[in-house]
């Protein structure tokens, strides 16, 4: 018995010295693996609240970006009257000052004696159709808007009419006189470029085409007003004698751009007092003061007296 209990006396002994010296690692170290993870989690992945933090920094970046956006610009407001005047159109916007510093600005005083009589002036075709009434009183005039389709032709060349519109008194001056009203039929090539007939009107008999317009004035501003069974034929505003001034000018509301072709019959059109008055009445005073000549030469589309007595038609 003696003997036995030494035996294992020392077995007990050894063991905790087998192992610790002799057995290998372990193949996977649980502790390690967690302090791994947990360093990682603090490095790849931020805590709650910083979290929060960057989304609000995320959307305050992009509510600043959409305040920095610049909005559309609202074309400047002008007008006929103080400081949004004629006179002062060309410093409301950089884009008026043509208004302001154009050296063929329009209208102009057409003077019969000063203008050249030429035989080599082109005349125009006239290709306009009867179409419905579309009306619109834009704020600033009366303005009839026509399809495509109707047009004129100068030396071949096609400008297509987009639109005519009232001016009350007129803006072109005969000799230094308004007359009582003005229209002006716009047309634009396909490069841009502009072509304005103008029509003044006197004081006499009723215009029946005028009147059958009239009859559907609009009382509601910037909407236009379609009257289908309503047709008016642009070329009945025309008066029986063809001849006209042509001088290169600009349009005579802002931006005032310049380059525009106007040709201004010579021989006004009839209205009545009543029908001239209610215009008046409704466009209230429209129209732009004259501009300077300056260096433009005024013509005329008929021969001067002492050339010739050859009889030239531009229709």
């Amino acid at each position: 018995m003696k003997k036995r209990f030494s035996f294992i006396v020392i077995l007990l002994v050894a063991l905790p010295l087998y192992s610790a010296n002799n057995v290998a690692a372990p193949l996977i170290d649980l502790g390690a693996e967690a302090k791994k993870q947990a360093q990682k989690s603090t490095t790849t992945q931020p805590a709650e609240p910083e979290k929060e933090a960057a989304t609000k920094v995320a959307e305050k970046q992009k509510e600043s970006q959409k305040k920095s956006k610049p909005k559309p610009k609202k074309p400047p407001h002008w007008g006929y009257f103080g400081e949004e005047g004629p006179k002062y159109w060309g410093e409301l916007a950089p884009e008026f000052a043509t208004c302001k510093t154009g050296k063929n600005q329009s209208p102009i005083n057409l003077k019969p004696k000063e203008a050249i009589g030429t035989t080599s002036l082109p005349g125009f075709d006239v290709y306009y159709r009867e179409t419905a009434l579309k009306l619109v009183n834009n704020g600033h005039t009366l303005q009839v808007n026509i399809p495509l389709g109707s047009y004129i032709k100068i030396n071949g060349h096609r400008y297509e009419l987009l639109q005519y519109h009232f001016h009350t008194p007129s803006e072109h001056q005969r000799d230094g006189f308004n007359y009582p009203m003005e229209m002006h039929l716009v047309h634009k090539d396909g490069d841009g470029n502009l072509a304005v007939i103008a029509i003044l009107f006197q004081e006499g008999e009723e215009n029946e085409t005028l009147a059958k317009l009239m009859s559907f004035l609009p009382q509601t501003l910037k909407k236009q007003e379609i009257h289908e069974s309503v047709k008016i034929h642009p070329a009945k505003f025309f008066p029986a004698d063809k001849k006209f001034y042509k001088y290169s000018g600009s349009l005579t509301t802002p931006p005032c751009s310049e380059g525009v072709y106007w040709m201004v019959f010579k021989q006004p059109i009839q209205a009545s007092v009543m029908q001239l008055e209610k215009m008046h009445e409704y466009l209230g005073s429209n129209a732009r003061p004259v501009q300077p000549k300056n260096a433009r030469t005024l013509l005329k589309s008929w021969p001067d007296r002492n050339r010739a007595n050859t009889v030239y038609e531009f229709y």
